[in-house]
Protein backbone atom coordinates (compact mmCIF):
# COMPACT_ATOMS: atom_id res chain seq x y z
CA UNK A 1 0.00 0.00 0.00
CA UNK A 2 0.83 3.99 -0.38
CA UNK A 3 2.14 5.99 2.27
CA UNK A 4 -1.23 8.28 1.28
CA UNK A 5 -3.17 8.46 4.61
CA UNK A 6 -5.87 7.51 2.98
CA UNK A 7 -5.96 4.31 0.87
CA UNK A 8 -8.86 2.06 -1.20
CA UNK A 9 -9.37 -1.36 -0.71
CA UNK A 10 -12.11 -3.93 -1.36
CA UNK A 11 -12.45 -6.69 1.50
CA UNK A 12 -14.49 -9.48 2.69
CA UNK A 13 -15.76 -9.11 6.44
CA UNK A 14 -14.14 -12.64 7.78
CA UNK A 15 -14.66 -11.70 11.57
CA UNK A 16 -15.83 -9.13 13.52
CA UNK A 17 -15.49 -8.25 17.50
CA UNK A 18 -17.15 -5.61 19.06
CA UNK A 19 -14.10 -2.50 20.86
CA UNK A 20 -15.61 -0.05 23.27
CA UNK A 21 -19.28 1.19 23.21
CA UNK A 22 -20.15 1.43 20.13
CA UNK A 23 -16.96 0.38 17.84
CA UNK A 24 -15.98 -2.75 15.88
CA UNK A 25 -12.79 -4.07 14.89
CA UNK A 26 -12.94 -5.97 11.48
CA UNK A 27 -10.68 -8.68 10.20
CA UNK A 28 -10.84 -8.14 6.15
CA UNK A 29 -9.24 -10.46 3.36
CA UNK A 30 -8.28 -7.68 0.86
CA UNK A 31 -6.32 -8.28 -2.49
CA UNK A 32 -3.30 -6.85 -0.35
CA UNK A 33 -3.62 -9.38 2.34
CA UNK A 34 -5.57 -10.03 5.80
CA UNK A 35 -5.98 -6.75 7.47
CA UNK A 36 -7.47 -5.51 10.68
CA UNK A 37 -9.22 -2.40 10.91
CA UNK A 38 -11.90 -0.44 13.30
CA UNK A 39 -15.39 0.42 11.94
CA UNK A 40 -15.95 3.61 14.87
CA UNK A 41 -19.58 4.25 15.92
CA UNK A 42 -20.42 1.08 13.64
CA UNK A 43 -22.75 -0.79 16.78
CA UNK A 44 -24.83 2.91 16.74
CA UNK A 45 -28.57 2.20 15.70
CA UNK A 46 -28.16 5.41 13.08
CA UNK A 47 -24.79 4.51 11.51
CA UNK A 48 -24.78 4.35 7.97
CA UNK A 49 -22.35 2.02 7.58
CA UNK A 50 -23.26 -0.96 9.75
CA UNK A 51 -25.16 -2.81 6.66
CA UNK A 52 -21.88 -2.55 4.86
CA UNK A 53 -19.45 -4.28 7.46
CA UNK A 54 -21.66 -7.53 7.46
CA UNK A 55 -19.95 -11.04 8.28
CA UNK A 56 -19.15 -12.55 4.86
CA UNK A 57 -19.68 -9.27 2.98
CA UNK A 58 -17.60 -7.99 0.05
CA UNK A 59 -17.43 -4.12 0.15
CA UNK A 60 -15.55 -1.24 -0.99
CA UNK A 61 -13.97 0.61 1.98
CA UNK A 62 -12.09 3.83 2.10
CA UNK A 63 -9.73 3.68 4.93
CA UNK A 64 -7.40 6.52 7.28
CA UNK A 65 -3.93 4.81 8.23
CA UNK A 66 -3.33 5.18 11.79
CA UNK A 67 0.21 5.15 12.76
CA UNK A 68 0.56 2.64 15.96
CA UNK A 69 -2.86 1.44 15.49
CA UNK A 70 -6.14 0.05 13.81
CA UNK A 71 -6.54 1.93 10.31
CA UNK A 72 -9.71 3.62 10.41
CA UNK A 73 -12.82 2.58 8.46
CA UNK A 74 -13.88 6.31 6.82
CA UNK A 75 -16.37 4.95 4.24
CA UNK A 76 -17.41 1.53 3.03
CA UNK A 77 -20.44 0.18 0.86
CA UNK A 78 -21.72 -2.89 -0.37
CA UNK A 79 -20.53 -4.53 -3.18
CA UNK A 80 -21.66 -8.32 -2.54
CA UNK A 81 -23.34 -9.32 0.71
CA UNK A 82 -23.51 -12.74 0.63
CA UNK A 83 -26.83 -12.51 2.54
CA UNK A 84 -28.20 -15.87 2.12
CA UNK A 85 -24.56 -17.09 4.58
CA UNK A 86 -26.47 -15.29 7.38
CA UNK A 87 -30.08 -16.19 6.84
CA UNK A 88 -29.56 -20.07 6.54
CA UNK A 89 -28.50 -22.02 9.00
CA UNK A 90 -26.28 -24.56 6.97
CA UNK A 91 -24.93 -22.01 4.45
CA UNK A 92 -23.67 -20.22 7.17
CA UNK A 93 -22.02 -22.90 8.84
CA UNK A 94 -19.90 -23.68 6.00
CA UNK A 95 -18.89 -19.86 5.01
CA UNK A 96 -17.34 -19.85 8.75
CA UNK A 97 -15.61 -23.14 8.73
CA UNK A 98 -14.08 -21.39 5.05
CA UNK A 99 -13.28 -18.18 6.51
CA UNK A 100 -11.36 -19.17 9.84
CA UNK A 101 -9.45 -21.76 7.92
CA UNK A 102 -8.12 -18.86 6.32
CA UNK A 103 -8.12 -16.86 9.39
CA UNK A 104 -5.93 -19.87 11.13
CA UNK A 105 -3.37 -20.50 8.08
CA UNK A 106 -2.62 -16.55 7.48
CA UNK A 107 -1.48 -13.95 9.09
CA UNK A 108 -1.79 -10.29 9.56
CA UNK A 109 -0.90 -8.98 6.00
CA UNK A 110 -0.17 -12.16 4.37
CA UNK A 111 -2.73 -13.30 1.05
CA UNK A 112 -2.81 -11.68 -2.36
CA UNK A 113 -4.91 -11.24 -5.02
CA UNK A 114 -5.41 -15.17 -5.80
CA UNK A 115 -6.37 -15.71 -2.33
CA UNK A 116 -9.32 -12.49 -1.86
CA UNK A 117 -10.60 -14.33 -5.08
CA UNK A 118 -10.71 -17.48 -3.65
CA UNK A 119 -12.75 -16.88 -0.89
CA UNK A 120 -14.75 -14.51 -2.54
CA UNK A 121 -15.81 -17.25 -5.34
CA UNK A 122 -16.55 -20.06 -2.71
CA UNK A 123 -19.09 -17.30 -0.87
CA UNK A 124 -20.78 -16.93 -3.78
CA UNK A 125 -20.66 -21.30 -4.71
CA UNK A 126 -22.16 -21.45 -0.40
CA UNK A 127 -24.98 -19.21 -1.65
CA UNK A 128 -25.85 -20.81 -4.55
CA UNK A 129 -24.65 -24.36 -4.94
CA UNK A 130 -26.52 -27.93 -3.92
CA UNK A 131 -23.25 -29.88 -3.45
CA UNK A 132 -21.69 -27.65 0.05
CA UNK A 133 -19.24 -30.48 1.19
CA UNK A 134 -17.91 -30.24 -2.90
CA UNK A 135 -17.17 -26.50 -2.85
CA UNK A 136 -15.50 -27.17 0.94
CA UNK A 137 -13.09 -29.90 -0.06
CA UNK A 138 -12.30 -28.17 -3.65
CA UNK A 139 -11.52 -24.63 -1.32
CA UNK A 140 -9.47 -27.00 1.26
CA UNK A 141 -7.08 -27.95 -1.50
CA UNK A 142 -7.33 -24.30 -2.98
CA UNK A 143 -6.05 -22.74 0.16
CA UNK A 144 -3.55 -25.35 1.46
CA UNK A 145 -2.12 -24.48 -1.89
CA UNK A 146 -1.84 -21.01 -1.63
CA UNK A 147 -0.61 -21.48 2.47
CA UNK A 148 2.11 -23.57 1.88
CA UNK A 149 0.39 -26.85 2.83
CA UNK A 150 -1.11 -28.75 0.06
CA UNK A 151 -0.74 -32.08 0.17
CA UNK A 152 0.99 -34.16 -2.31
CA UNK A 153 -1.42 -36.87 -3.58
CA UNK A 154 0.20 -37.92 -6.99
CA UNK A 155 3.24 -39.14 -5.57
CA UNK A 156 4.06 -41.56 -2.56
CA UNK A 157 5.99 -39.63 0.17
CA UNK A 158 6.93 -42.77 2.18
CA UNK A 159 10.05 -44.69 0.95
CA UNK A 160 8.82 -45.78 -2.97
CA UNK A 161 8.39 -42.10 -4.02
CA UNK A 162 6.39 -43.53 -6.69
CA UNK A 163 3.95 -41.74 -9.00
CA UNK A 164 0.35 -43.10 -7.78
CA UNK A 165 -1.77 -44.60 -10.77
CA UNK A 166 -5.11 -45.03 -10.33
CA UNK A 167 -7.05 -47.16 -12.91
CA UNK A 168 -10.29 -45.18 -14.41
CA UNK A 169 -12.36 -48.27 -12.82
CA UNK A 170 -13.32 -50.11 -10.05
CA UNK A 171 -10.73 -48.19 -7.57
CA UNK A 172 -12.75 -49.84 -4.57
CA UNK A 173 -11.02 -52.95 -5.62
CA UNK A 174 -7.29 -51.64 -4.84
CA UNK A 175 -5.62 -51.51 -1.48
CA UNK A 176 -6.14 -48.35 0.63
CA UNK A 177 -3.61 -45.97 0.37
CA UNK A 178 -2.47 -43.51 3.41
CA UNK A 179 -2.67 -39.88 4.48
CA UNK A 180 0.60 -39.17 6.23
CA UNK A 181 0.21 -35.02 7.35
CA UNK A 182 3.68 -35.81 9.05
CA UNK A 183 5.57 -35.76 5.60
CA UNK A 184 2.96 -34.17 3.63
CA UNK A 185 1.24 -36.50 1.46
CA UNK A 186 -0.21 -39.85 0.62
CA UNK A 187 1.68 -42.83 1.00
CA UNK A 188 1.32 -46.18 -1.86
CA UNK A 189 -0.34 -49.14 -0.48
CA UNK A 190 2.45 -50.96 0.32
CA UNK A 191 4.08 -48.21 2.05
CA UNK A 192 0.89 -47.15 3.97
CA UNK A 193 1.03 -51.13 4.94
CA UNK A 194 4.64 -50.28 6.60
CA UNK A 195 3.18 -47.41 8.46
CA UNK A 196 -0.23 -47.86 9.40
CA UNK A 197 0.87 -48.60 13.01
CA UNK A 198 2.45 -44.71 13.17
CA UNK A 199 -0.47 -42.39 15.07
CA UNK A 200 -0.70 -39.83 12.52
CA UNK A 201 -1.10 -41.63 9.44
CA UNK A 202 -4.69 -42.66 8.12
CA UNK A 203 -6.42 -44.58 5.88
CA UNK A 204 -7.78 -43.50 2.58
CA UNK A 205 -9.56 -45.32 -0.04
CA UNK A 206 -8.59 -45.58 -3.57
CA UNK A 207 -11.78 -43.57 -4.47
CA UNK A 208 -11.57 -40.50 -2.01
CA UNK A 209 -7.74 -40.34 -3.43
CA UNK A 210 -8.95 -40.03 -6.83
CA UNK A 211 -11.74 -37.60 -5.59
CA UNK A 212 -9.38 -35.35 -3.95
CA UNK A 213 -6.66 -35.37 -6.67
CA UNK A 214 -10.03 -34.47 -9.31
CA UNK A 215 -10.37 -31.06 -6.51
CA UNK A 216 -6.56 -30.78 -6.86
CA UNK A 217 -7.02 -30.25 -10.64
CA UNK A 218 -9.72 -28.64 -10.75
CA UNK A 219 -11.23 -26.11 -11.82
CA UNK A 220 -14.59 -26.27 -9.99
CA UNK A 221 -16.99 -25.92 -12.63
CA UNK A 222 -15.63 -28.99 -13.85
CA UNK A 223 -16.11 -30.91 -11.06
CA UNK A 224 -19.75 -29.07 -9.89
CA UNK A 225 -21.66 -31.41 -12.67
CA UNK A 226 -20.21 -34.52 -11.47
CA UNK A 227 -22.30 -36.61 -8.38
CA UNK A 228 -20.32 -37.66 -5.20
CA UNK A 229 -21.43 -40.63 -3.15
CA UNK A 230 -22.22 -38.75 0.61
CA UNK A 231 -20.13 -41.98 2.01
CA UNK A 232 -17.01 -40.58 -0.48
CA UNK A 233 -17.54 -36.93 1.41
CA UNK A 234 -18.14 -38.16 4.94
CA UNK A 235 -14.47 -39.91 3.84
CA UNK A 236 -12.62 -36.82 2.59
CA UNK A 237 -14.04 -34.75 5.66
CA UNK A 238 -12.54 -36.76 7.79
CA UNK A 239 -9.20 -37.54 5.98
CA UNK A 240 -8.93 -33.52 5.54
CA UNK A 241 -10.01 -32.55 8.94
CA UNK A 242 -6.73 -34.97 10.30
CA UNK A 243 -4.56 -33.13 8.02
CA UNK A 244 -5.45 -29.95 8.85
CA UNK A 245 -5.54 -30.11 12.39
CA UNK A 246 -1.90 -31.54 12.35
CA UNK A 247 -0.66 -28.87 10.38
CA UNK A 248 -2.33 -25.78 12.84
CA UNK A 249 -1.82 -27.75 15.65
CA UNK A 250 -5.44 -27.48 17.10
CA UNK A 251 -9.16 -28.48 15.80
CA UNK A 252 -11.24 -25.78 13.82
CA UNK A 253 -14.12 -24.89 16.07
CA UNK A 254 -16.41 -24.30 12.94
CA UNK A 255 -15.68 -27.46 11.56
CA UNK A 256 -17.16 -29.23 14.79
CA UNK A 257 -19.91 -27.19 14.95
CA UNK A 258 -20.65 -28.19 11.03
CA UNK A 259 -20.56 -31.88 12.11
CA UNK A 260 -22.92 -31.48 14.86
CA UNK A 261 -25.26 -29.84 12.88
CA UNK A 262 -25.51 -32.11 10.18
CA UNK A 263 -25.96 -34.89 12.73
CA UNK A 264 -29.09 -33.15 14.34
CA UNK A 265 -30.51 -32.35 10.27
CA UNK A 266 -30.13 -36.13 9.84
CA UNK A 267 -32.24 -37.12 13.10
Amino acid sequence: MSSERLYRTEGIVIRRRDQGEADRVLTLCTPQGKIEVIAKGVRKVRSRKAGHVELFSRSSFVVARVPHSWDIVSQAETVEPHALLREDLTRGAYARYVVELLDRFFAQDEGGPALFDLLDHTLTWLCQERDLDLVARFYEQCLLGLAGFRPELFRCVGEHHTIVSLPRESPTELRPYGLDPERGGVLCPECYEACRAVRAVVPLSPAVLRFLQECQRGPYTRLRGQQFAPTLHTEAERVMQHYVTYHLERGVRSGAFLRQLREVERR
